[in-house]
């Protein structure tokens, strides 16, 4: 058997493999961008643009219909991989519940996906936090937000980045991690069993593969040159290696664990995980979450596993990587049609409850986007 060593670090973008899967994605694209324009009732966009570390990011606002400025708003910060604004349409039932409760949603294009300049792939964690700081910058200093309360929600990586933000502020309301790692390389090393185990590979086959792994992992923690991963994973024909960009990434963030930040929070922190992750293990990692978050300053925190849920809290149950081939099809499908009825039941429920707890501004409160 040929050992595969490649596939448990650089998130794959949608790939269509079949020409029959592209003409279909297309045809369901205009549909469903029909059904989504058709039901943003409750909040209307707007395109904005902010700069940080030398990239333009272009994204949107979403404001509750009937605002003329900001209120309270919620910071949108992305998983890994290429994903721009909406997250191919995933968030917009988040757009819509947030607006019924008054808050605006800034979400925006990763550096160098979309309309934005720059490359994800250059960032460090760091980097990131900065750039979500920067964006809660430009809300309060150019959208009239003021001193109206932010919060931030983050899904998968991004629970690296939320409480960093958080920690380095003093004016961030809350945070809400959905499917948040604890470690990079455990959770790489989890991820990567789960695919096995869902190809159907016996205990042997998941030993050799899971060895040839770790050879990599030790190759990113020693700072080794790509050409030096190249030339290990060379004659493995069915599998693309990570890409010299990512190579570069995985070395500056393999060392991530959340669980000092955690420790340091002084916020509250709504924390959600799916019974059915397939990338990142919901009973360990909630598990981690509550023994640090037991240990800081928050004034308080909710910790749930949500049933019957996968990574991004969509209804499944089996736990199966969904993000390449006709799986990835699948799962866009899903999100396109899925509209507010997208997520696992009690996912949203937590979410209202959650926000119940930070009333924003009234409007009539708002002076030229100050708090009075």
């Amino acid at each position: 058997m040929s050992t595969r060593i490649v596939t448990t670090h650089e998130p794959m973008t949608v790939r269509c493999k079949w020409r029959l899967g592209s003409a279909l994605a297309l045809i369901l694209l205009g549909l469903a961008m029909v059904i989504l324009l058709a039901g943003e009732e409750s909040f209307v966009r707007q395109d904005i643009r902010f700069e940080h570390d030398g990239n333009q990011l272009q994204g949107v606002l979403v404001m509750p219909r009937g605002d003329t400025a900001p209120r309270a708003c919620m910071v949108f910060v992305h998983g890994s991989g290429n994903i721009p604004r909406d997250a191919y349409g995933y968030y917009a039932p988040l757009w819509r519940l947030f607006a019924r409760q008054g808050w605006c949603s800034l979400a925006w294009d990763k550096p160098g996906v979309g309309d934005s300049s720059g490359d994800w792939r250059h960032q460090s964690m760091a980097d990131r936090a900065a750039e979500v700081s920067a964006a809660i910058d430009f809300l309060r200093e150019s959208r009239g937000l003021g001193k109206g309360p932010v919060g931030l929600i983050g899904f998968s990586q991004a629970g690296w980045v939320l409480p960093k933000v958080a920690n380095q502020r003093d004016d961030v309301a809350f945070v809400i991690s959905v499917s948040g790692a604890v470690n990079w390389m455990a959770q790489s090393r989890y991820s990567g069993r789960q695919r096995r185990l869902a190809e159907g590979l016996n205990a042997a086959q998941i030993a050799i593969e899971e060895a040839a792994s770790a050879r990599v992992d030790t190759l990113i923690q020693s700072g080794a040159p790509y050409s030096e991963y190249l030339a290990l994973v060379a004659g493995e024909p069915d599998q693309e290696p990570m890409s010299e960009a990512f190579w570069g990434f995985a070395q500056r963030n393999w060392s991530a664990d959340v669980r000092d930040d955690l420790h340091r929070l002084r916020v509250p922190m709504l924390a959600l995980f799916g019974s059915h992750d397939a990338y990142v293990d919901p009973v360990a990692s909630s598990e981690a979450y509550r023994q640090a978050l037991a240990r800081s300053q928050a004034p308080f925190f909710e910790i749930a596993i949500i049933d019957g849920a996968d990574h991004s809290l969509m209804p499944t149950n089996e736990v199966k990587p969904a993000h390449e081939g006709m799986a990835a099809w699948w799962l866009l499908l899903k999100i396109w049609f899925g509209g507010d009825d997208l997520y696992a039941d009690g996912m949203k429920a937590r979410l209202e409850q959650w926000l119940g707890r930070f009333p924003e501004p009234p409007a009539d409160a708002m002076v030229r986007g100050e708090s009075r």
